[in-house]
């Protein structure tokens, strides 16, 4: 009952607290379903308004998507099984493969993969690609450590938030400077998403409800807005579903939550500040969505 209790307290709460926040943006939601599947998930936009992600078909089998101009397209790797995650506007593919030998980036390019691995790391895992090229993402040490990282100009850089006990980059601006991602600050647990406009200027972010500190950045574009995920909770061990998602412009946060949502998780944002994701209906079901912002009146 005390559990329930707390939720039910909980989510009174984030209604309250939303109520009074600065709400910037109406959205237009659109879902996304690869036809005959048993769950989509929406995972990057680029510029021209392709999006990627991955779906179940009907026999339970993965594979990852392109749409474009409504027609969706199965990626298929010349290297076996991957989980494209970002897509630049030339239509480069950043993800995540797991071969024999562990977790490595990589870059889907002109039909050609090339895997990524941080030299002398453990894992790699690649999460997104800007329109210069860069790749951003996240290495384990053979000590279990995890950093950030981004591959700019053929060179691998370290990122690490100070009084973090791990660091996650998802994504970059063109400059290769402006960046975001989340983080485990090492004081309380908590999970934080972030913006790093320089090594000494980095913004944690905190959407409107939030009890005890939880979310985690994914997508940036070039207006410097955000997204990601949120969740209202009082422990870091309870830091998981239900969330809702958000973006983080000019200083305000949009709470994106397509209609029927239990679950929402912002991926990706392009330069128009269409966001896509994935939300789980009353069923149980998964469904990618894209999320278009509603001009505004003049």
């Amino acid at each position: 009952m005390k559990t329930i209790a707390a939720k039910l307290f909980a989510s009174v709460l984030f209604g309250l607290l939303l109520s009074s926040a600065v709400v910037a943006t109406d959205y237009r939601y659109t879902k996304i379903d690869v036809p005959n599947a048993s769950l989509t998930i929406a995972r990057g936009i680029n510029a021209r308004g392709d999006i990627i992600g991955d779906y179940l078909d009907a026999d339970g089998v993965g594979h990852d998507f392109l749409l474009h101009d409504g027609v969706y397209t199965n990626i298929d790797y010349p290297r076996g099984a991957g989980t494209a995650l970002a897509i630049n506007a030339r239509g480069d593919i950043a993800g995540v493969l797991d071969d024999a030998e562990g977790a490595h980036g990589f870059v889907f390019s002109d039909g050609k993969l090339t895997k990524i691995d941080y030299p002398g790391a453990s894992a790699t895992r690649a999460f997104g690609i800007n329109n210069s090229g860069d790749i951003t993402g996240q290495y384990t040490t053979r000590f279990g450590v995890v950093f950030g990282f981004i591959l700019s100009g053929g060179a691998f850089h370290k990122i690490h938030v100070p009084a973090t006990d791990l660091t996650s980059l998802h994504g970059a601006e063109d400059n290769g400077r402006v960046m975001t991602g989340d983080v485990v600050v090492s004081a309380d647990s908590s999970i934080r998403a972030f913006v790093r406009h320089k090594p000494a200027d980095i913004q944690l972010l905190d959407p409107p409800g939030t009890i005890f500190p939880c979310s985690r950045g994914r997508g940036i574009n070039e207006r410097g807005d955000v997204v990601g995920a949120f969740a209202i909770v009082n422990t870091p061990d309870e830091c998981h579903r239900p969330n809702h998602g958000f973006v983080f412009r000019q200083g305000a946060y949009d709470v994106i939550d397509p209609p029927g949502s239990l679950d929402t998780f912002v991926f990706g944002i392009n330069d128009d500040g269409v966001a896509v994701g994935v939300f789980t209906d009353k069923n149980g079901n998964l469904h990618g969505f894209k999320a278009t912002p509603k001009p505004t009146a003049n």
